[in-house]
């Protein structure tokens, strides 16, 4: 059976939704935004007057994608909710937007998590408005690389989504915070240099004066200019991913971040950079793509076995959770080299996973860190006995970012194991055993922190409040379902995974 004969026939069904739903998600915590600009902030009355409407806007985004999704499983395998408006006609850029089940899983993603972020932002006190309205607008940077069918309107969200990142972590982060933010921008310009650089050599090179991927999909380019497209856009992709050697500022970015951005960052911002290599390089550059292959099946086992080893170094707790989310973006990384249905399938399904996880992990570390007044794994101990509840979250969580069978992160990575091994005999073993050590790290680093002698100082901490619980629970029971019926997302994606590399792409 060949591929072509694999992908199923469209559905005759179609349902007819609203267009302007798409849109909708991607403006509707901009418009927000905007709104609490007008918001007073003299009183902490005031303050939690903003806080319950950035709530209700992320509530209301979160409902928008549950809708979308639902209505998008009656879809066809092309993309759903499309929207094409003139914008620069004279240039070739329009305003187009659509999903297909890759990008719409990843924004049913972005959904869940903003609210939970916006959700667990109650202790943000000072300077209130000018965080949820930048982190409003993040959402909106975030939606739009998702939703953007056009390569100038994707560039555009894209680096919206800078400006936010970079504040959010320089005003409201830890004592190093400064250096941390300078250095997420430098790197992230850095890439975005080079991702607009590829746009604009296919833009000027292309038979057609156009940014529209889906025209620009079936240009047809000399072997050299398409293989250089392909090694621009996936160092681009590759540095927000993060992949070794550009993880460093991912690492202390996620150090330093308040914990409700952390969550966002390990959660979606990177893997913004997993989404742009399949959805660029493998979609739209399979045949250049598959000369750099080599190169990037290497980058892909050397960046899951640096996070091994780098983690077994670490004993400030949000670094080694950092480098926990490095290791699934290699394992990402090796099902998007693979460049084959199965692989491509667990990388998608591995990136909800490992946002999910990482964004309990993150809250969960936040709250650990505060009640100890440390970040030092060496100076904990012995916490169970008074944060019982915490102790069961992290526990659960930390199976789920090991890959532990019914929860999330298991069939992720064994459909990229699967998928990737009989192409890479020895690439795929190798990964596997880099991420089976960053696990055994993890679960080593909860045994020192939640379980042994008690250390004196921390006789007194107080276990998770009634919101830090709510969140929790809200994620896990997320994981849990995700791993006992990941059909819920994998119909739908594999459906456009094998539609997405039946059309080839030059």
């Amino acid at each position: 059976m060949t591929l072509l004969e694999a992908v199923p026939q469209a559905t005759t069904t179609a349902v007819a939704l609203p267009t302007l739903l798409l849109s909708g998600m991607v403006w509707v915590p901009a418009l927000a935004a905007i709104g609490l600009l007008f918001f007073p902030t003299r009183t902490d009355a005031h303050r939690e007057r903003i806080r319950s409407f950035a709530i209700g806007a992320s509530a209301l985004v979160l409902g928008l994608a549950v809708v979308m999704w639902y209505g998008f499983r009656d879809q066809s395998g092309s993309f759903a909710y499309e929207e094409t408006r003139p914008w620069l006609p004279g240039a070739g850029a329009s305003y187009h937007l659509g999903v297909d089940g890759i990008s719409m899983a990843l924004l049913l993603l972005s959904g869940f998590l903003f609210f939970f972020a916006v959700l667990a932002s109650s202790r943000v006190r000072e300077q209130t408005k000018e965080y949820f309205v930048l982190l409003l607008i993040l959402e909106t940077g975030v939606n739009g690389v998702f939703a953007s069918l056009d390569y100038l309107l994707f560039f555009l969200f894209w680096q919206l989504q800078s400006v936010p990142m970079f504040l959010l972590i320089a005003r409201f982060g830890g004592a190093r915070r400064l250096r941390a933010a300078w250095k997420f921008l430098a790197v992230d310009l850095a890439g975005s240099a080079l991702l607009l650089l590829a746009i604009l050599i296919l833009y000027f090179k292309a038979p057609t004066r156009t940014f529209d991927m889906v025209t620009l999909h079936d240009a047809t380019l000399p072997v050299a200019l398409a293989t250089l497209i392909a090694w621009l856009s996936f160092i681009a992709f590759a540095v927000r991913l993060p992949v070794f050697p550009f993880h460093t500022w991912f690492i202390d970015a996620q150090a330093e971040a308040p914990a409700p951005v952390a969550m966002i960052l390990a959660g979606l911002v990177v893997k913004l950079g997993g989404y742009g290599i399949i959805r660029v390089d493998v979609g739209e550059f399979q045949d250049a793509f598959h000369k750099i292959v080599g190169a990037v099946i290497v980058i892909a086992v050397v960046t899951v076995l640096w996070s091994a080893v780098a983690a077994f170094a670490q004993d400030n707790l949000r670094r080694l959770l950092g480098y926990v989310v490095m290791s699934h973006m290699g394992l990402v990384l090796l099902g998007a080299a693979a460049a084959v249905p199965l692989a491509i399938n667990g990388a998608v399904l591995l990136m909800i996973a490992d946002g999910l996880s990482a964004a309990l992990l993150m809250l969960l570390a936040a709250a650990t860190i505060e009640r100890a007044n440390t970040s030092s794994i060496r100076a904990m101990g012995g916490m169970a006995g008074r944060m019982s509840r915490s102790t069961m979250l992290w526990v659960l969580a930390a199976l789920a970012a090991a890959g532990f069978p019914g929860l999330a992160g298991f069939v992720g990575q064994l459909l990229v194991v699967l998928g990737a091994y009989p192409g890479h005999r020895l690439a795929t073993p190798l990964a596997l055993l880099g991420v089976l050590m960053v696990a055994g790290v993890m679960i080593w680093s909860i045994q020192r922190i939640f379980f042994g002698p008690a250390a004196e100082h921390l006789s007194r901490v107080r276990d998770l409040g009634t919101l830090e619980l709510a969140n929790g629970v809200g994620l896990l029971s997320l994981i849990v379902l995700l791993g006992v019926l990941p059909a819920i997302l994998m119909d739908s994606v594999n459906f456009s995974v094998l539609t997405m590399l039946s059309r080839g792409g030059g």
